[in-house]
């Protein structure tokens, strides 16, 4: 017998469906520090390059995508250049 016939396997990947989202958010944050950034007061992510009224963008469409219904923020990894804003 070994201690992983023991152990209680985890029911769920989220500590708590109430932090789920800014624990997801914070996470990416944290991996991308140079890549990402949130916007005050929101549940969404931008390109850094949006940090501040300088961005590249000013002249092209900035394309912005929205998850919901349990699927935020489900489109997170598609932030890039050629990609979402």
């Amino acid at each position: 017998n070994t201690n992983t016939d023991t152990m209680t396997k985890p029911k769920k990947f989220i500590n708590d469906a109430a932090t789920a989202v800014d624990e997801f958010i914070a996470g990416l944050l944290l991996q991308y520090p140079n890549h990402l950034r949130k916007l005050a007061n929101h549940h969404v992510l931008l390109h850094s390059s949006f940090a501040n009224d300088d961005h590249p963008n000013t002249t092209r469409v900035s394309l912005l995508s929205g998850g919901g219904s349990g699927h935020e923020p489900s489109h997170a990894g598609y932030i890039g250049e050629n990609m979402l804003s």
